[in-house]
């Protein structure tokens, strides 16, 4: 409701106030609107120009009577959100007398067909300037509700269907790579293969509580996501980004020595009054005369820098980002994927390879040449299966990198698969690549976390407290890695 009332605002105070007094006329929109009113906004609109230029008898006696106490409104003169909440009074009103027109499916249709139109759509980089204020919500239920009124309506259906088409061709090509054999390459130490590794890893049997014990060679890509998982997993792409993108950013203006550089000058315009004060530079300002408003005022124009932008020697480290997406995760899903994120995100900003693994009893992988979109969405999809480590997978991933990987394994450490998992895991860190779990709390296995806890591998981190502890966790050794880079 409060969409609903904020969008008839805006056409109200656009097309009857501003326009009709700045040319003394009904704008032409609103006349050719009556012959195909698509949504509700359109036929408050509609019968709003009625009000004023009677030609046609009103279609529903209910909107005519809503739209002359709306006119009413607009011509006093009050602050824009009082006028807003008393709309919104007429509009539930209105919702009372005529419940057909507020039905979920017209509401949604008003919503991706009628998106109010914001300072922020002029801008060249819209969507990132939305994300900034979606990267502040908390709430999965709020979160998801932002994402429809105000992201979605902005991204084309094209896009869309991009990115889909995108997904399938890569899980088509994994399937039709997946009978090649998987070999492991260590920086020195041979080369290991799913042969030598499961005999290398053939040990007594342990108990796994009621789960059954299940083979590494079981994990393979997933042939088809459903749709219903796509579209879950789309919007929450978008969230989950923007709520890392706003860890980083923070962590960086509060260090000492880094600056966020998370946008390069491309080239100066004229700045506006409606424009940001600090965007306007006033030393070339300056150069063009003496300082008159919308006259010499200049800016910046900035574009989004997709790595860092300084040039630094030195190697930067590969990141295999791998996210326990099974069943006993769905407590700490949004937790976690957001911690991912931030590693991924990290390594990217940095100008170091990645790679996004999200697995439960199969996986699904974007590769080191995968599209950007792709190895967010993989980071953003939830399985609730059984959880058997990919580790063949990850073993294929670090032999083909540049160097070293850092290796981000987050999840809760049940896996069904666990003394193969470890044992590769313990081969990787001792080829020399960073391995680093945070595990979390899920389902009851204290024999495998304790598999885990007596293992080799020299970064592991027990997060009993996720909400509160897992993300500073995670950014504490990303940027112990990636912060020289992140200039």
């Amino acid at each position: 409701m409060a969409f609903l009332a904020t969008a008839v605002f805006s056409d109200m105070e656009v097309n009857l106030n501003y326009l009709l007094k700045r040319f003394n006329e009904i704008p032409y929109i609103m006349r050719i609107i009556g012959g195909h009113r698509a949504s509700f906004v359109e036929e408050l609109s509609f019968e709003a120009y009625n009000q004023i230029e009677p030609t046609l008898k009103p279609r529903d006696k209910a909107i005519a009577e809503a739209t002359r106490e709306i006119l009413t409104i607009m011509k006093l003169s009050k602050p824009w959100h009082v006028k807003v909440e008393m709309l919104a009074i007429i509009l539930n009103r209105l919702k009372t007398r005529s419940p057909h027109h507020f039905s979920k499916r017209k509401i949604e249709r008003v919503i991706r067909n009628h998106p109010i139109v914001l300072r922020e759509d002029f801008h060249p980089n819209t969507l990132k300037m939305f994300e900034e204020t979606f990267g502040t919500i908390s709430s999965a239920r709020d979160a998801k509700e932002f994402f429809k009124q105000w992201i979605e309506p902005r991204i084309s259906q094209r896009e869309t269907e991009k990115i889909r088409e995108m997904l399938k061709n890569e899980l088509k090509a994994k399937i039709q790579g997946g009978g090649k054999k998987k070999e492991w390459k260590g920086g020195g130490g041979g080369s290991l293969g799913e042969t030598e590794l499961k005999a290398e890893t053939e040990s007594p049997s342990i108990s796994l509580g009621e789960e059954p014990r299940l083979s590494t060679s079981l994990s393979k890509p997933y042939e088809k996501i459903p749709s219903s998982m796509m579209n879950e997993a789309f919007w929450r792409r978008y969230w989950y980004k923007s709520r890392a993108e706003r860890t980083i950013i923070q962590y960086l203006s509060e260090s000492p020595n880094l600056r966020p550089v998370w946008s390069v000058a491309k080239y100066p315009d004229e700045w506006y009054v409606e424009d940001e004060i600090e965007k306007l530079d006033i030393e070339m300002s300056l150069d063009e005369g003496p300082l008159i408003p919308e006259v010499t005022t200049l800016k910046w124009v900035e574009d989004p820098a997709l790595q860092g932008q300084d040039v630094i020697s030195g190697f930067v480290p590969s990141s295999v980002t791998v996210l326990d997406a099974s069943e006993s995760m769905s407590a700490t899903h949004d937790i976690a994927s957001i911690a991912a994120f931030i590693s991924y995100l990290s390594a990217l900003k940095a100008g170091g390879q990645t790679s996004t693994v999200t697995f439960s009893t199969n996986y699904v992988v974007a590769d080191w040449d995968a599209a950007r979109e792709l190895k967010e969405l993989t980071l953003s999809m939830s399985f609730d299966e059984f959880t058997v480590f990919p580790a063949f997978e990850v073993m294929r991933l670090v032999s083909v990198s540049r160097g070293n990987c850092f290796i981000v394994i987050i999840t809760d450490g049940g896996w069904q698969n666990i003394e193969e998992a470890i044992s590769l895991l313990e081969k990787i860190s001792e080829q020399g690549h960073g391995v680093f779990i945070f595990q979390l709390p899920g389902g009851d296995y204290p024999d495998r976390i304790e598999l885990i806890r007596r293992s080799s591998i020299p970064k592991i981190y027990k997060v009993d407290n996720p909400e509160t502890d897992l993300q500073d966790l995670v950014l504490s050794e990303t940027m112990r890695t990636y912060k020289a880079f992140l200039t």
